[in-house]
């Protein structure tokens, strides 16, 4: 079978992990490489980190790079023209709505895919409703009209994908991001709580509301709070008591080891949560508010717990420390769910077949 032609566009600094973006973009990069002939186009400068990345890839891709730090609309356009005419590809993706305006970059007769990583409406909309200050004053409906113009648009998880696909019936794709992990022991006499996020504000929110009205409740509990990833350079110092910082994990297993309960704390967003669906693969209890676990609500109850006030969070991580055979049962359960929704087969299957075909 012959191998699409590709160019994937993003502005992700993809090759240094920790964040979800970087994440969600590498694994899709990994994923495309695999059945296309791929040339990623990161139209800013690289850095040291870049080609190292891109050489101990598993699948073979071209990367072509800007050589400004902010390169102008006008000259991004001008540079993807000439590269579908250089490549002549069946197909260009774009990473992030704010990418739409280099769709005036390709040809007719291309196919023109959206990644949008989440809906940037609802992402303002989610800012508002907790006061926090707007980037992209967009509505549904208005996105939706820029989404008009692709041939496929990528959703992340499947409310999203549900909303877009009522308007654009098959072009709208459900691509969530794989992770599959092997299951965490459950530690009988072990009660550490874990979290991991990036700095973005959302989860420098999430986890100040965590340390001032859910942590006072557990840390008489003889529970301990390890904080991973960048984030936890962040944490207020001195340290309060029970904290720990771990600082950035590099492997994502490592990431979970000795991680007894895992927490998404977060109040706002967009999108599915990277690290709620690591835990999950990691075969973890978990407690998540509403927005930490947006998309995977099915899952609310069966594979881990929901909470959005701080009394109900303490209780929802006291109850699984405290009961180790519920702590088992939703062990279980949460690495059975991760295990049949964030597969390789089950994220990408759709995509690629419509790619090949």
């Amino acid at each position: 079978m012959s191998r699409p032609k590709l160019i994937f566009v993003t502005r992700s600094r993809y090759w240094r992990p920790g964040n979800g973006e970087a994440a969600r973009t590498a694994a899709l990069i990994d994923a495309l490489a695999e059945v296309c002939d791929l040339t990623v186009f990161f139209p800013e400068q690289p850095d040291a980190a870049t080609r190292p990345f891109v050489e101990r890839s598993r699948h073979r891709y071209r990367l072509a790079v800007g050589d400004t730090a902010r390169p102008e609309r006008a000259a991004l356009v001008s540079g993807l023209r000439g590269m579908c005419r250089q490549i002549a590809p069946d197909c260009v993706l774009l990473s992030r709505l704010q990418l739409d305006f280099l769709r005036l970059g390709v040809p007719d007769g291309i196919r023109l895919v959206m990644d949008t990583h989440d809906l940037v409406s609802d992402n303002a909309a989610s800012r508002a409703s907790v006061g926090v200050a707007v980037e992209e004053a967009l509505d549904f409906e208005r996105e939706l009209g820029f989404l008009q113009h692709y041939d496929r648009v990528l959703l992340i998880q499947p409310d999203d994908h549900a909303r877009v696909a009522a308007v654009l019936g098959e072009r709208a794709l459900c691509v969530p991001h794989p992770v599959v992990l092997p299951a965490q022991p459950v530690r009988p006499d072990s009660r550490v709580v874990g979290y991991a996020a990036s700095q973005w504000v959302a989860n420098r929110h999430g986890l100040q509301w965590f340390i001032d009205d859910v942590w006072p409740a557990l840390s008489a509990e003889r529970a301990e709070l390890q904080v991973a990833g960048h984030i936890a350079a962040l944490l207020p110092q001195p340290l309060p008591e029970g904290i720990h910082a771990r600082g950035f994990v590099p492997d994502i297993e490592a990431l979970w080891s000795g991680v007894d309960v895992a927490i998404n704390p977060v109040r706002w967003g967009s999108g599915l949560k990277i690290k709620t669906v690591e835990a999950l693969a990691a075969g973890l209890p978990l407690v998540s508010t509403r927005e930490g676990a947006r998309g995977l609500e099915d899952g609310a109850g069966e594979a881990f717990l929901l909470a959005d006030e701080a009394a109900a969070f303490a209780d929802a991580c006291r109850t699984l420390l405290d009961d180790l055979p519920l702590r088992r049962r939703y062990a279980r359960a949460a690495h059975v769910y991760a295990r049949d929704r964030f597969s390789h087969a089950a994220c990408y299957g759709g995509l690629i077949a419509w790619l090949r075909g």
